[in-house]
């Protein structure tokens, strides 16, 4: 309801409305209520208007920003989330939702709005034609779902709060009826990559110490961060016959040790008999003292974007038509590569028992992304290979 007051002007009692515009207080007056009402339509037409500063009638895209981000700080603070997944948050709000929707009053936010937010992302989006990328700068699909879910999620969260009225968030229901197509799977031919063309990949990297840690990624589909969180504790094959390695550990944000990424990251997984050795000699190199197994020459866990800038040189150094990642996705695509490998090998036909290995939470995921596309060429037949390494 509106707030009508009185004041005096030049000696006379004169009537005024109290309002707000962007939540900045404000009034208009006239003689009659009628002259007041009048003015009043016209400002109710204006951007921002409100009769409360605090009413969801005016809430911009930084606002209801901030708004969620405070939770996300203080959920980090008790552990709910990593550094890490903060800083993505942030970097999602400022490289791609801050600049499309500006200072937008999200009361006005229409259906409209959204599809040309998704545009925008899509056009962000790799551009495959006859397997070049034609856009420089650019980000993957399973990004631009991640964006659009988080800018979902500062919705959401602004309506539960009610700074956006339960009105105002019932007409928001359009942003569940945005279709995002899911990305064509890229099918990895491990008829041209086999093992052996990736173990050459690996053989190009310079650096002995960047070269063993892509081993024991491309052997154990492990994630960067897991190896190079390695210590001597974990290698199992130190203190038993075991050709195995104990994998609890990665190195997170600022290079901090802490927990896999999820529980079931903390697993066991086999090496061959030749890597082992290669670990050994590479331990052999190193102080006795130093239990780490990879530190830059700081001390300092070594950068995934060091391992990727090493893949990267090495595929360059590939012959003419193995140049090209087949996984852009640099240090990583060794994890995906041999996941891909185990599903289409048959050493896993249930998504459960691989999602276990590689300690992915997600079965489903595992699921439709290698097991299903693989199962018609997967080998029936028990899997045996012999790794060797040079």
């Amino acid at each position: 309801m509106n707030k009508t007051h009185k004041t005096i002007d030049k000696g006379k009692l004169v009537k005024r409305i109290q309002y707000y515009i962007n939540g900045e207080r404000k009034y208009l007056q006239g003689e009659t209520k009628a002259i007041r009402d009048q003015k009043l339509e016209v400002k109710r037409k204006l951007p921002g208007f409100s009769f409360s500063k605090n009413s969801s009638k005016y809430l911009n895209i930084k606002t209801a920003y901030e708004k969620f981000a405070y939770s996300l700080t203080e959920k980090q603070k008790g552990g709910g989330i990593s550094r890490g997944t903060l800083k993505e948050y942030e970097s999602y709000y400022d490289n791609h939702i801050k600049i499309y929707f500006n200072d937008k009053n999200l009361v006005l936010l229409d259906k409209k709005d959204v599809i040309g937010f998704v545009n925008y992302l899509k056009e962000k989006t790799h551009i495959y034609e006859e397997g070049k990328i034609h856009q420089k700068k650019s980000i993957d699909f399973k990004t631009l779902k991640k964006i659009f879910n988080f800018f979902q999620r500062i919705i959401s969260y602004n309506s539960r709060k009610l700074y956006l009225d339960r009105n105002v968030a019932k007409e928001m229901d359009y942003l569940e009826d945005v279709y995002i197509p899911k990305q064509k799977q890229k099918m990895v031919d491990l008829n041209k990559w086999t093992f052996e063309v990736m173990q050459e990949v690996v053989y190009k990297i310079d650096n002995p110490m960047i070269r063993l840690i892509c081993m024991i990624l491309l052997e154990t589909a492990a994630r960067p961060s897991e190896i190079r969180a390695l210590d001597r504790s974990v290698l199992l094959f130190l203190i038993s016959n075991k050709l195995q390695i104990h994998i609890k550990s990665a190195v997170k944000y600022k290079k901090k040790l802490g927990d896999t990424k999820t529980e079931k990251g903390d697993r066991i997984v086999d090496i061959s008999a030749s890597l082992k050795d290669k670990i050994v000699d590479y331990l052999n190199t190193l102080d006795p003292l130093q239990d780490k197994l990879f530190l830059n020459s700081k001390g300092k866990y070594v950068c995934v974007e060091r391992i990727g800038r090493a893949v990267g040189k090495a595929f360059s150094k590939m012959q003419p038509g193995y140049q090209e990642n087949p996984i852009p996705r640099k240090a990583y695509m060794f994890r995906h590569f041999r996941t891909t490998y185990f599903a289409a090998k048959g050493k896993f036909n249930d998504g459960t028992q691989l999602a276990n290995y590689i300690g992915d939470k997600s079965i489903d995921f595992v699921n439709s992304t290698y097991i299903k596309p693989y199962r018609d060429q997967s080998d029936q037949k028990d899997f045996k290979e012999n790794i060797t390494w040079n």
